[in-house]
């Protein structure tokens, strides 16, 4: 018996995914946000938390926690209230207990009325609040060093993609023909004028970075003729141990019904080699 072609589920991104993490559990922060309104996060047990922004009542929510590192971990929440509506939001944190820094995002939709699906990030940073001790100086912040940088990246034992991030605003993905992604996310690239999207890239520590894609080209252009429509992919990517892990929010369509699109994700990441033709094309979507 061959066992690498035994049957299993099928494959998807989340196959890599680490389980989910609660080593939070129990521990409460008080983020001191450079916007000016300070921000509370109790996690009350494996995967419940409370979070409430100075000033207001603590709301509950089932939250997601990955970690980027030992000491960084990724952790988002729908909001409770708005789960059931189309105007959907999520709360995105990047906690670095060894800066004590944040990254926070709230991602939402709902807010366009020619595009009700588009996503939307809005970032904020701040620091983490400790008793007896200095609020740091230093933030997180977006960054240019990830521009040149190729990666393949191995979503599963069939699915591989390769990135070229190759501007502060945006990052281009090709895959080669032996890749299931052909097959599985193919189809829409092919009535885009070329496969760039917009992106953000945000530095939290040495060899540990926040790449935020959001399909928003895609859903301007190819909407209801495309499965998986405007998601919000956040990936915190590793460098020194070559892997990222992240979430998704959005919408996809499921049996001509549309719903939300939410899954953790992990993969593995290589080095590549890519064609000058692909990393020189010019940008259609920018004057």
């Amino acid at each position: 018996m061959n066992l690498k072609n035994y049957p299993r589920r099928e494959y998807a991104i989340d196959q890599f995914t680490q389980p989910h993490c609660s080593e939070l559990e129990g521990k409460s922060f008080h983020f001191i946000m450079d916007n000016g309104h300070d921000f509370y996060l109790k996690f009350t047990g494996k995967d419940a938390c409370e979070w409430n922004t100075a000033g207001d009542e603590p709301k509950s929510a089932k939250y997601e926690c990955l970690k980027g590192d030992d000491t960084t971990y990724l952790v988002d929440y729908d909001l409770v209230e708005f789960l059931d509506t189309p105007n959907r939001v999520n709360h995105f944190f990047i906690i670095d207990l060894e800066q004590r820094l944040v990254t926070k995002a709230v991602c939402s939709m709902g807010g366009n009325p020619k595009f009700p699906y588009l996503v939307k990030s809005e970032y904020d940073f701040g620091a983490i609040e400790v008793e007896g001790m200095e609020l740091p100086m230093k933030r997180h912040c977006f960054t240019t060093q990830m521009v040149g940088t190729r990666v393949e990246w191995h979503w599963n034992t069939s699915m591989l993609t390769q990135h070229d991030y190759y501007s502060t605003s945006y990052y281009r993905i090709t895959w080669p023909r032996t890749s299931s992604a052909v097959e599985k996310i193919g189809d829409p690239f092919e009535l885009m004028p070329a496969s760039d999207e917009v992106a953000q890239y945000i530095k939290i520590k040495e060899n540990l970075y926040l790449f935020s894609l959001t399909e928003e080209l895609m859903e301007r252009i190819v909407g209801d003729k495309c499965r998986f429509r405007s998601n919000n992919m956040n990936f915190l990517q590793n460098y020194d141990r070559m892997y990222h892990v992240g979430r998704t929010f959005g919408t996809m369509q499921r049996d001509g019904v549309l719903g939300p699109c939410r899954t953790l994700f992990g993969a593995f990441g290589n080095p590549v080699k890519l064609d000058g033709a692909f990393l020189n094309a010019e940008n259609p979507y920018t004057v």
